[in-house]
């Protein structure tokens, strides 16, 4: 049962993280001054701490399903350090756009957004055939 609770923490968290993460990317691609404060203070209070659940639901699960040892993890792991790194880059594209005040379309959200998803497909991958 304390597995089962676990994993749905993990998928929940997960689940806002990315979706935080992409709220910020598609507002980097498509800027409107009014939206760009407001998600700030979002992935500060919101998308930030799912993040670090995330992290810590993870670490849980590892522990309880023995994991620690297997390739899979390993480069899960690696792979959600990157993810967590791609956030920390939108996020900080984010603070830009809103320091510039200007309106014109960041890079980060065309290229930085493709490459989580990439990494979340890869990571869903190792998940689920845990090989």
């Amino acid at each position: 049962m304390v597995y089962e609770l676990s994993k749905a923490a993990h998928l929940v968290s997960l689940f806002v993280w990315i979706g935080g993460m992409i709220a910020v990317g598609l507002a980097l691609r498509y800027p409107a001054a009014n939206f760009l404060g407001p998600l700030k203070t979002y992935d500060r209070a919101v998308t930030t701490p799912a993040m670090i659940a995330a992290l810590l639901f993870g670490i849980l699960l590892g522990i309880q399903g023995g994991w620690f040892t297997s390739f899979w993890l390993g480069a899960k792991i690696t792979l959600v350090l990157g993810l967590a790194g791609v956030h920390g880059a939108l996020v900080g594209k984010l603070r830009r756009a809103i320091t510039e005040g200007s309106g014109r379309v960041q890079n980060g959200g065309k290229v930085l957004l493709p490459i989580g998803l990439v990494l979340l497909t890869l990571i869903v991958l190792l998940v689920t055939l845990k090989t």
